[in-house]
């Protein structure tokens, strides 16, 4: 047990001597305190927050927050669409058309051929104008066609495997051996109804179709194998990697969907009106608008309300692949955004308790604001923050703290405003308070040397059985106000205001060096003060002061009982002040030995007959406190107004 008591002690000294070496702030224990509480703050945020986000309570809400983050990128100009819109149902007819229209169609390409055709359209049935649109297709070099997953066929996803379906709507045989490849179409919103992310393929049979915009990408790149490593979360299109989930999926970035890939109308490209030449070497997606497609989605981008429909997908698809970079997205890794929401945690629990709370909210704002921009410009680059979750750690750590400020700083400090108010002059409270919040004063009680000056007002009792309530307490309140304008001036604590009497006290509770000076220069001023009032009152109003000043060790700190708390001090000193105050003569100072010894400019002593007070053995030795200045040389500030 020795052992480990002197290990503990050794520890102690050496935390002690490590936080007097800590540069400022940090070896103020208020700040230190502060760090402490707003770091532990800050650490239980997180934890409540981590709850939130594994538990996916707000998932909804998370995702919202997420889409707020997509903006539209630029289209690629490589990439356009022609439109079977409305217009060209007008002109052509009722919708399907033969399939002669498109084998014409990519004749007329031909004659500026593009670098390939991709048709978002279904041809699941034979038709008699197949074999004239498989010799179209084989002309252009390059024709992609659709199949579509039926939703009701699929498979449950499984981690790491490809959405697998039973049954997969493919293009009629004579068609599928034309074509250069077969994509996908098939489209599943999240669970919001909000399309943010596409399978890179399906698979039916062990066989697989990469989606659509990605097998044209692939044939523009020159690529024939696309590689899906999901394990890796990865799908490799040559030296073009995609970042997947573990079902292969996609992240889709989006051009604007009225303003981005540029979009004819098929009437016009088939008529000639569009020339030819302005798909030279380009990508042409064809499929159908909204006045052929059922099915129209909501995108992270439709803030506006604005809807996208198939083949607009495919071709932005085509279009964030081909871009230089590739605007490819990934959202941010677990790690990443547990140590993002911890971060800025920390950043409001290490900052915030410093301030007040109008600058801590306005601070919040600027960490917010610094969230925002960080999560915009890591969109830029491809990785989509979860800003949700550190936004809610921010936002709670932020309020946390002020209601701990409250709660812990503002209403104590509060308290002890009004506390000192009542004792210390009015300039001081703010000094005083600020000393407790550092330590440098604790309340739980100090030794020190002060100096006491002990009031006692006489002539009250005799008062009291000669004139009305009113009147004796009316002149009381004046005598004690003659005395305690003085002791404020010196920037003396009252410690106790008793009625007809009371307790002054310097060095205390902040330090003053020349406390006994400030204590005798203001027993003289009260004894100035005094006199000349007396001189303007009638002999029988009269109320006179006996004072003693002593100086001495006394502790100091706040005394509490019934609910009711006072800052006090106790101790030899405060009896011996009393004592001598005893034996003055009415408007007399007395001091003892230890506040006697000090010079002070205009104030003389004169030693008495030492005195014997209960509690002391030896008598003991005082000294009259006297003012070298003749009465008529008093100040004229010192006057008062009459009651």
């Amino acid at each position: 047990m020795n052992g480990v008591s002197l290990l503990l002690r050794r520890l102690d000294r050496f935390f002690a001597n490590l936080v007097t070496r800590l540069p400022p702030p940090l070896n103020d224990p208020r700040v230190r305190f502060r760090l402490q509480a707003g770091a532990a703050i800050a650490l239980g945020v997180c934890f409540f927050v981590y709850l939130i986000l594994f538990t996916n309570l707000l998932a909804p809400l998370n995702q919202l927050a997420t889409d707020f983050l997509y903006h539209p990128i630029p289209a690629n100009p490589n990439v356009v669409i022609i439109a079977i819109d409305g217009k060209s149902l007008d002109e052509i007819g009722t919708y399907p058309w033969p399939r002669a229209v498109h084998a014409a169609l990519l004749d007329r390409l031909s004659a500026e051929p593009p670098r390939l055709v991709a048709f978002d359209i279904l041809f699941p049935q034979p038709s008699p104008d197949d074999a004239a649109l498989a010799m179209a297709m084989e002309k252009s070099g390059s024709a992609l066609l659709a199949a579509n997953g039926v939703s009701a066929a699929a498979y449950p996803l499984e981690a790491e495997t490809l959405p697998t379906y039973d049954v997969v709507i493919l293009p009629d045989e004579i068609l599928r051996q034309a074509a250069s490849a077969i994509g996908h179409r098939t489209v599943t919103p999240d669970e919001d109804g909000v399309v943010r992310r596409i399978a890179t393929a399906i698979q039916a049979n062990g066989i697989q179709y990469p989606v659509l915009g990605l097998a044209a990408a692939a044939q523009a790149l020159g690529v024939k194998n696309i590689e899906y490593d999901l394990p890796a979360r990865t799908v490799r299109v040559g030296a073009l990697q995609i970042p997947v989930d573990e079902y292969g999926r996609m992240l889709l970035n989006f051009p604007s969907p009225s303003a981005g890939i540029a979009t004819y109308s098929y009437v016009d490209v088939f008529r000639g009106v569009v020339p030819a030449a302005t798909f030279r070497d380009k990508l042409v997606f064809i499929g159908g608008a909204e006045s052929i497609e059922n099915q129209t989605y909501t995108i992270p981008l439709s803030l506006d309300g604005a809807k996208a429909n198939d083949i607009q997908l495919q071709a932005d698809i085509a279009s964030m692949l081909l871009n230089t970079p590739p605007n490819t997205l990934q959202p941010q890794g677990a790690l990443g955004q547990l140590a993002l929401t911890l971060a800025f945690a920390l950043l409001a629990g290490l900052t915030l308790p410093h301030l007040r709370p109008l600058y801590a909210i306005a601070l919040t704002l600027v960490y917010l604001l610094g969230l925002l921009l960080f999560t915009f410009e890591a969109f830029n680059r491809g990785v989509i923050i979860q800003i949700l979750y550190p936004a809610l750690a921010l936002l709670i750590t932020a309020l946390s703290i002020t209601t701990f400020r409250y709660l812990f700083e503002e209403r104590r400090r509060r308290f002890l405003t009004l506390l000192f108010r009542r004792y210390v002059p009015p300039e001081s409270v703010g000094r005083v308070v600020d000393a407790i919040d550092r330590g440098e004063l604790p309340l739980t009680g100090a030794r020190r040397v002060v100096t006491v000056l002990y009031a006692d007002l006489r002539g009250f009792a005799t008062l009291s059985d000669e004139t009305t309530p009113q009147t004796v307490l009316q002149l009381v309140n004046r005598y004690i106000e003659i005395a305690l304008q003085p002791i404020q001036a010196e920037g003396g604590t009252v410690s106790k205001p008793m009625g007809d009497a009371l307790i002054a006290i310097w060095n205390a509770p902040l330090d003053q060096a020349d406390h006994c000076a400030r204590g005798l220069r203001t027993a003289i001023q009260i004894q100035r003060d005094l006199m000349r009032y007396q001189q303007k009152r009638a002999t029988e109003e009269k109320l006179n002061f006996g004072i003693g000043i002593a100086t001495g060790w006394a502790v100091l700190g706040n005394v509490s009982a019934l609910g009711k708390v006072e800052y006090t001090l106790v101790g030899d000193t405060v009896n011996v002040a009393a004592r001598i105050s005893a034996f003055a003569n009415n408007n007399q100072i007395l001091a003892d030995g230890a506040t006697a010894g000090t010079n002070v400019p205009g104030i003389t002593m004169r030693a008495l007959t030492p005195v014997r007070v209960r509690g002391r053995k030896e008598p003991l030795p005082v000294w009259e406190v006297r003012d070298d200045e003749p009465p008529a040389a008093v100040r004229p500030d010192a006057e008062e107004n009459d009651v």
